[in-house]
């Protein structure tokens, strides 16, 4: 999360020691980053997404949305919030008070879509909405430390073969409900539309 001071510094035309005198305090720059980058994310991730058919679909558009997301939106520095994780994971204080704030809002977020997608019948009815989540925040945390710390040049491609697994568990058991979701099931996911046309290009 540190690395995110000088970003914001440029941003705003200020030197790194004239954000923190306008501050106040490390903890208040912190804090004005995460309400900074809310924003963006917001512009990038989510908005996009609301413009894509409710259910599967608009689900699959916000994991393509966010996954990798901060170096679509300019910022070098990777994802504030998920750096915040694991760096203040054994502090107390307003920052972690905030980041969880954020982390279980857009956990909350998810899970409505998830739900959004049972209810369309496009996901099983059984299916358990708080395990799904937790396990694709786990696919994105998994990105974010290969991307940025081993610097995987499959991270992307592992991270979206990761949640198309995730979804195959997801997809309606019975036949009815399998009927239901044929139309949403054969909308490929965002960003990988050129990989199954080539498939399909290659059948005999």
């Amino acid at each position: 999360m540190c690395n995110s001071q000088p970003i914001l510094a440029e941003q705003t035309g200020m030197s790194k020691s004239g954000l923190f005198a306008h501050f106040g305090s490390k903890e208040e720059v912190q804090l004005g980053i995460l309400e900074h980058i809310g924003q963006i994310a917001a512009e990038h991730v989510v908005a996009p997404a609301m413009n894509v058919e409710e259910g599967l679909p608009r689900l699959k558009a916000l994991v393509h949305n966010w996954l990798g997301w901060t170096a679509r939106a300019g910022l070098a520095g990777g994802c504030p919030v998920a750096a915040g994780i694991f760096e203040l994971d054994d502090n107390d204080g307003p920052v972690r008070k905030q980041l969880l704030k954020i982390e279980s809002s857009w956990r909350s977020f998810l899970g409505q879509h998830v739900k959004q997608a049972i209810d369309l019948g496009h996901l099983h009815r059984r299916l358990d909405v708080e395990q799904f989540v937790w396990e694709l925040c786990g696919i994105y945390l998994s990105h974010h430390a290969s991307a940025r710390f081993v610097r995987d040049r499959m991270a992307d491609a592992r991270a979206h073969t990761a949640f198309e697994a995730l979804l195959q568990r997801a997809f309606p058991k019975s036949p009815e409900e399998r009927k239901r979701a044929a139309g949403s099931r054969a909308i490929p996911s965002p960003g990988r539309k050129k990989k199954r046309k080539l498939v399909e290009i290659r059948k005999p």
